[in-house]
């Protein structure tokens, strides 16, 4: 069972409280989550910059900022397997719509699908991803491709020149 709940703190962007419950929802099908509980804070930047520096020390404003509260594991049954499969999920998910809203254009789509992205992605640390070396942003990136493109979605930098290049 899911429960998730919205709340919605900003004015940059039109909200449609049911479409992302449906949207989360449904990445957590993907990822093969057994339950979770959910709190989603919709906020603009100058929020979402307080909230980065007061619990991660960094003092500037990013798109989503995830916090796992508590978690029940089932080890996924090969390494193929979503790392939220069998896993029973209690977080928040804090999003700056008002950051969604202003990169939207730079990344030629709607800034809703951008909101979305930054759901898929914060929704993805809760399941165990993380993007932080090397090593681990492939994997985000991948996971992110899956649930996006499951759902209709492209993100944006499936197109971009990679770094290597």
């Amino acid at each position: 069972m899911y429960e998730i709940e919205i709340n919605n703190a900003q004015t940059s962007l039109p909200i449609d409280s049911h479409d992302i419950c449906e949207f989360l929802k449904q990445v957590l099908k993907i990822q093969e989550v057994a339950a979770a509980s959910l709190s989603v804070a919709l906020v603009d930047n100058e929020e979402i910059h307080r909230v980065n520096r007061e619990h991660l020390g960094h003092d500037y404003p990013t798109d989503v900022i995830s916090f796992l509260y508590d978690e029940e594991i089932c080890e996924p049954t090969n390494e193929d397997a979503p790392r939220g499969k069998g896993k029973s999920l209690d977080g928040e998910l804090v999003v700056s719509a008002e950051m969604a809203a202003g990169r939207a254009d730079e990344f030629q789509w709607s800034a809703q699908d951008e909101l979305k992205l930054y759901l898929a992605h914060g929704l993805l640390h809760l399941c165990g991803y993380d993007d932080l070396t090397p090593e681990e942003e492939p994997q985000m990136r991948a996971a992110e491709q899956v649930v996006l493109q499951s759902l209709g979605l492209l993100p944006h930098y499936i197109n971009r020149p990679s770094d290597d290049s």
